[in-house]
């Protein structure tokens, strides 16, 4: 109800509001038209769907490129360290022979290494698993020698292999 608009008027203005009753405001009335909403959504996410693949598929491209120049260089490279190789070997034969028998007494050496190693874990298995200082110890004890011969046997074998191709 609302007040008269002017307050010497005696006459009054009533508004009424009317909504249904008994209905949910979830209830909705399905015509023909709501079929044809879902189908344009389907449609609209079918495309959505179809541009987020293409774009896939371009980045996908490009990483192939990518990994196919990578390949290209590796293979360039690989070539130019075996080129390096043969003519380092050409200058060097005396040492070729040299690397070689190295080779196989400090590939002895390397065994025992890791049999020492290995008996030494053995042993004091207990106490690297507990002690801080127990590991440091078999670190510092086996560690550097390990390392530096590894680093010899990857210098002395690509000499040994690559000598013993043309013998073979």
């Amino acid at each position: 109800m609302s007040a008269p608009e002017n307050p010497s008027s005696a006459s009054w203005t009533y508004r009424t509001e009317v909504s249904p009753t008994g209905q949910s405001p979830t209830t909705a009335v399905h015509g023909p038209n709501d079929s044809i909403v879902l189908l344009h959504h389907m449609v609209n996410l079918q495309n959505q769907t179809l541009d987020v693949l293409r774009q896939t598929m371009e980045v996908q491209r490009q990483q192939l490129e990518l990994t196919r120049e990578i390949v290209q260089v590796n293979r360039e490279q690989r070539a130019r360290q075996v080129a390096e190789l043969e003519r380092w070997q050409a200058g060097h034969e005396s040492v070729l022979d040299a690397s070689r028998e190295t080779l196989g007494r400090l590939e002895q050496v390397h065994a025992a290494l890791l049999g020492e190693m290995a008996g030494y874990v053995e042993e004091n298995h207990e106490n690297l698993l507990e002690g801080d200082f127990s590991l440091t110890d078999f670190v510092d004890r086996f560690g550097p020698r390990l390392a530096h011969l590894n680093t010899m046997l990857a210098v002395l074998r690509p000499l040994a292999v690559a000598r013993q191709k043309p013998e073979g």
